[in-house]
């Protein structure tokens, strides 16, 4: 029986307990439900994460969403330096 996910991260460097290696996540109902091979199984959605990082479950606690105010000051982008 073929595997069914909501999503499939593909291909990406998964960084856990076990280790770093490539593989694929399956994302059932907003949850990671599988990590490891999943070339046979399907999805909705597929995202090529290869050459990116996938930390399952970490949560950068340093992140500033600036909301509400100050927005101006949440820049993600590269291209352009903060206030």
């Amino acid at each position: 029986m073929t595997q069914t996910f909501d999503t499939i991260l593909k291909s990406g460097t998964v960084v856990n307990q076990d280790g770093e290696g490539v593989r694929d996540i399956g994302i059932s109902n907003g949850r990671i439900a599988e990590i490891g091979g999943l070339g046979n199984a399907s999805a909705a959605e597929v995202v090529d994460c290869k050459g990116l990082h996938i930390l399952p479950g970490v949560i950068d606690t340093q992140v500033h969403f600036r909301e509400p105010g100050l927005t101006q000051k949440g820049i993600w982008r590269r291209d352009r330096a903060a206030p």
